[in-house]
């Protein structure tokens, strides 16, 4: 007999010596390796002492038998089985019978073909190895099952299931009892079986790996939402495929999340910039394709920058918030295509700008009403513990395709118009129209020269004279500032003043002309005459700036004017605006000594109790109270009464735009103190004040 390397372990349990030594003989030679035992007790003992890899195990033995012993073996066995190879007296049916209740592997009878047994044993041996492999290939297997979330089945050409096994996080929608042997339309709803068993045949066509996604309720009567789900399916044979499926509801769930953020504006819970220009541009493919109009309306809160200024922007937040509330309840359902899922209509763009998208347009008054809607809407006070906020907002619409065939252009054009119906005076709606563009361009040009204006030196002063109504002599100057454009001219106050309000150069404008007006004023005074005054105006800016103060010193200073000889006007409107700073400012200007009037008196909304706290020396009159004069009983009423009411609180009034002797004459008559006007003196440069006050002088000395 052939030999063979070492192999194992055989434990050889007999109780013939001579059988037993014939038995080592022979597993020597095919390079095993044994142990030997003379009967069952002795065998059980070398078995759980040695753990051997097969035993060779005699039927007759005396104190235990051999099918005890190999069921002992087996009930002692914990983990792998070790082959049992019985050796019986005869080959009686009963015998083998009994073997193989017993746990026997294999048996062989007496007389033994001691070559075929070498041979034998080996064969159950390898016999044994393979299936310990299989087993621990199997628990591999079904461990790597376990991990994997997908359930997996297999499935004929028909759409048949052979196999179907759940996955460690299947949601349990389809058990696999529900499924084995049956078919995909008993199982899934028609439409997710049609779609399944095209892909199933695509993939059997093609060889490739198809994948398909849908969604199943839930088991049994419950709330909770859908469950989605993704199967990839996979060739395994010319007639069989192998899919895979996932529960990928979480990821949807996130996913969802991610368009959350990205298309839903975080504050205010609509949709953001993003989600309307894509929302514009679908609605751009679908109005061409069906021949429809469309408006996009651009509305933005007028003055939203002096509520987070002066209330914080916690309270700005709130009432952008506010804000979007109340454009869901205005705007009607069909206003808007851009839609979150709990059917917002509305789109925030930023800051306090928003968007209304108006599909299916059949007239412009359509659009026209619905911006009227919005704008009173933004009209009723907004109520944010503690404070009761009042906002108007400034709306542009443009129409497609009018007005633009792109979402760029058309968004570009409602930008526009709502920054016109700012200019108009907010509160507005305004359509777009292409001359709106050439006032818009023409308006930011301005803007741009309007900057370079005070390094170009294109600035000057004019002055009008201020006349002492008792002795007709010029008593003081306003100084009023002018600018000469380097291509358009002479650039009326009117159009630059409001936007070198709007853009906040009224503030460098403003210092520019006090220093002017003190070192101009300079030339006007000499010891042997009356003093004259120069005013100057203040903006709401110029008086809110923090280092106001400062200025107006070091313009003194740096000019070498006496305070006495500055006046500074302010409006109501400035003095009214948050009094309790109003006070501390004025506190410190009249610490410097300089004088303070109120210019346009009557025209704001003062308080009268305010008006004495404030403490000013002078009230002047605006020109609208005196235009009509003397013919208008009303203003002449309202003339009378606010002289008397200065006079009474010790303040001089100076009448504006007095323009005729008959003015003159019946504000003498009231009392007024001074006048100004085109009657008594046009805007003039400083050389023509000069020579004015060159010739009183002459006169008063003749």
């Amino acid at each position: 007999m052939a030999t063979s390397p070492k192999r194992g372990l055989v434990l050889v349990a007999d109780d013939d010596p001579t059988m037993r030594l014939l038995m080592l003989e022979m597993l020597a030679q095919v390079g095993l390796d044994a142990i030997e035992a003379e009967d069952g007790v002795k065998a059980l003992a070398c078995y759980q002492s040695v753990s051997p890899d097969l035993v060779l195990l005699d039927v007759d033995m005396p104190g235990l038998d051999g099918f005890t012993v190999c069921r002992e073996i087996r009930r002692l066995e914990t983990h792998a089985t070790v082959p049992v190879i019985m050796v019986t007296g005869g080959d009686e049916l009963e015998s083998v019978t009994r073997a193989y209740e017993a746990g026997a592997t294999d048996f062989v009878s007496k007389p033994i073909n001691w070559p075929i047994l070498g041979h034998r044993v080996l064969y159950v041996l390898r016999a044994s190895d393979a299936i310990s492999r299989l087993r621990i290939a199997d628990a591999q297997h079904r461990a790597v099952l376990a991990a994997i979330p997908d359930t997996f089945f297999r499935m004929n050409k028909d759409g048949y299931y052979l196999d179907y096994e759940q996955g460690n996080e299947a949601s349990n929608v389809c058990a696999s009892e529900l499924c084995v042997g049956r078919h995909l339309s008993q199982v899934l709803p028609p439409d997710i079986a049609n779609n399944m068993l095209t892909q199933v045949r695509s993939v059997l066509d093609t060889q490739r790996i198809q994948s398909l996604d849908y969604e199943l309720p839930p088991p049994g009567p419950s709330p909770l939402p859908m469950r989605h789900f993704e199967a990839r399916l996979v060739a395994t044979g010319p007639d069989e495929v192998l899919g895979l499926v996932r529960d990928i509801s979480e990821r949807k769930r996130s996913e969802e999340q991610i368009r959350r953020l990205a298309y839903c504006d975080s504050l205010t819970g609509i949709p953001n910039r993003q989600a309307f220009l894509e929302t514009l541009e679908a609605e751009l493919v679908r109005s061409r394709k069906a021949n429809k109009k469309f408006a996009v309306l651009f509305m933005d809160l007028d003055a939203f920058k002096r509520i987070n200024d002066t209330l914080g922007h916690d309270v700005g937040d709130q009432l952008l918030q506010a804000v979007s509330e109340r454009l869901r309840d205005t705007t009607r359902p069909g206003d808007l295509v851009s839609r979150t899922e709990s059917g917002t209509n509305l789109a925030r763009l930023g800051g306090d700008e928003f968007t209304i998208l108006i599909p299916d347009l059949e007239r412009v008054e359509d659009a026209l009403n619905v911006a009227h809607r919005v704008k009173e809407a933004m009209r009723r006070p907004f109520m944010l513990e503690p404070h009761e906020i009042f906002v108007t907002a400034s709306i542009g619409i443009s129409l497609y395709p009018q007005d633009g065939e792109d979402s760029n252009s058309l968004l570009k054009y409602a930008d526009t118009a709502m920054y016109h119906a700012k200019n108009c005076g907010k509160n507005n709606a305004k359509l777009y129209s292409a001359s709106m563009t050439m006032q818009i361009m023409s308006h930011v040009k301005l803007e741009v020269g309007l900057r370079k204006a005070l390094q170009n030196d294109e600035l000057y002063l004019l002055y009008q004279p201020q006349i002492d109504v008792a002795s007709a002599r010029i008593t003081g100057c306003e100084a009023l500032v002018r600018w000469r454009h380097p291509e358009r001219g002479v650039i009326s106050p009117t159009e630059f003043i409001p936007l070198a309000e709007e853009t906040g150069l009224i503030v460098p404008i403003g210092e520019w002309v006090l220093r002017a007006a003190c070192r101009e004023a300079i030339a006007w005074q000499a010891p042997d005459k009356p003093p004259v005054r120069v005013a100057v105006n203040l903006s709401a800016k110029q008086f809110k700036d923090e280092n106001l103060t400062q200025i107006v010193l070091s313009a003194l200073h740096d000019t070498g004017l006496a305070a006495e000889l500055l006046e500074l006007e302010l409006t109501e409107g400035t003095l009214m605006d948050d009094a309790r700073a109003t006070m501390v400012t004025l506190e410190q200007l009249r610490g410097i000594g300089v004088r303070l009037s109120i210019d346009d008196f009557g025209t704001g909304y003062s308080s009268m109790n305010y008006l004495k706290r404030f403490d000013v020396r002078a009230l002047k009159i605006d020109k609208s109270f005196i235009s009509g004069l003397p013919l208008d009983s009303e203003n002449a009423a309202i003339t009378r009464a606010i002289i008397a009411m200065a006079h009474g609180l010790k303040m001089a009034v100076v009448a504006e735009g007095v323009e005729t002797d008959a003015q003159l004459r019946l504000l003498e008559q009231y009392g007024c103190d001074m006048v100004q006007g085109y009657y008594l003196g046009h805007p003039s440069t400083p050389d023509t004040i000069n020579r004015m006050l060159a010739s009183q002088s002459a006169l008063a000395m003749t």
